[in-house]
C-alpha cells in the first residue's frame, strides 16, 4: 500500500509534463550552450551535452548539479573522449511524462534507451552517487552497452539505505505527498546547505551554488522525495557486473557515513578503489584533471 501512495504522489513532480517539456526544449535550458541536446523516450525528455570524439564516456549529473557546472570537465575530457553528460529523469531539465513513476527497473530501462540511441555500444559509464546503482544494473543486464564502469561516491544497496536514512532522519521525504510538497518548497533553500555539506574543494563551492541557483531560477527539477520513496529501494537485487570498475571516493563528502567509504568494493570482484583527500561528493567536478588521470590510468591498465 505504501508504494501505491508513493506512485500516486509522484504526480506532484510530473504534473504539467507537456508544457514543461516544450518550455525546456525551446527556452533557456536549450539555449544556454551550443552543445545542448535533447532525446525523447515515451517517458522522459532527456537533456544532455555532448562534445568530442572517440571512446564514449557518459557522466550523470548529480542533482542539484545541472549541466551548467560541466564546462571545465567538457573542455578537458573532450580531448580524450566523446563526452556525454546527462541529467537524470525528473532532475535538472530532463522533464518526465505523467506516466513516469520513478521505479527502479522502469528508470534503468529508460536510461538504457538513451544509452542505446545516444551513447552507442561499449560506452564507459561514469555515474555518480545513487545513479551508480543504475550503471551497475545496466552493465549487468545490457552488457553490450557498457565496456567499463567509473563510479563516484558509489556503494552497494546497503550503503545507500544508510545514506538515505542519514539524509532524511525524520522520514519526511519518505512520506507520500508530504515529501513531495516539502521538497518543492525547500529545494532552493536546501541546495546551498547541501553543497556546503558535501563539497570538499571549497574553491569550487561558489561555482556550484551559482550554477544551481541560476538553473533553479529557470525551473530546474530536483524530485528527491519521489526518488527516495520509489527508486532508492532497500529490496533491490543488484547483480554483479563482469566489467571492471574504477570506484572513486571523495573523503571530504559529509553526506555519507564513514562505513560507506569502501562499500563499492562489494559490487564486484574487479573493483579498483581510489580515495581522494580534500575532495567531496563531486570528484569529477571538484578535481577534473586528477580524475581524468585516474580514468586514463585505469583504461591503460586493462
Amino acid at each position: 500500500m505504501g508504494k501505491f501512495w508513493s506512485r500516486l504522489a509522484t504526480r506532484l513532480d510530473t504534473a504539467g509534463a507537456k508544457n514543461r517539456m516544450q518550455a525546456f526544449a525551446s527556452g533557456w535550458p536549450a539555449k544556454n550552450f551550443d552543445d545542448i541536446r535533447f532525446f525523447r523516450t515515451s517517458k522522459v525528455q532527456y537533456r544532455y551535452r555532448e562534445r568530442g570524439q572517440g571512446q564514449t564516456i557518459v557522466f550523470s549529473a548529480d542533482p542539484p548539479v545541472t549541466l551548467e557546472a560541466y564546462d571545465a570537465l567538457l573542455d578537458l575530457y573532450s580531448s580524450h573522449f566523446r563526452v556525454v553528460v546527462i541529467e537524470l529523469p525528473a532532475m535538472g531539465f530532463s522533464a518526465t511524462s505523467g506516466e513516469y513513476r520513478f521505479g527502479w527497473r522502469e528508470t534503468n530501462d529508460d536510461l538504457k534507451l538513451f544509452l542505446e540511441e545516444v551513447a552507442g555500444p561499449q560506452a564507459i559509464l561514469a555515474f555518480s552517487c545513487v545513479a551508480s546503482l543504475a550503471a551497475v544494473d545496466i552493465a549487468v543486464r545490457y552488457p553490450a552497452l557498457v565496456s567499463k564502469l567509473v563510479l563516484m561516491q558509489a556503494g552497494d544497496v546497503a550503503a545507500f539505505a544508510r545514506w538515505k536514512a542519514g539524509r532524511d532522519p525524520k522520514g519526511i521525504l519518505a512520506k507520500p505527498f508530504v515529501g513531495q510538497f516539502v521538497m518543492s518548497r525547500i529545494a532552493p533553500k536546501r541546495m546551498g546547505d547541501w553543497f556546503d555539506l558535501v563539497v570538499g574543494n571549497r574553491e569550487r563551492l561558489p561555482h556550484f551554488c551559482g550554477c544551481a541557483q541560476e538553473s533553479f531560477e529557470h525551473g530546474a527539477l530536483w524530485s528527491l522525495a519521489s526518488a527516495y520513496q520509489l527508486y532508492i529501494d532497500p529490496d533491490i537485487q543488484l547483480g554483479r557486473p563482469k566489467q571492471s570498475i574504477l570506484a572513486i571516493w571523495g573523503e571530504a563528502d559529509g553526506s555519507h557515513p564513514t562505513e560507506n567509504r569502501e562499500s563499492a568494493k562489494q559490487l564486484s570482484e574487479n573493483v579498483h578503489y581510489v580515495a581522494l583527500s580534500g575532495i567531496g561528493h563531486f570528484p569529477e567536478l571538484e578535481a577534473p584533471a586528477q580524475v581524468l588521470k585516474l580514468i586514463l590510468d585505469f583504461l591503460g591498465r586493462e
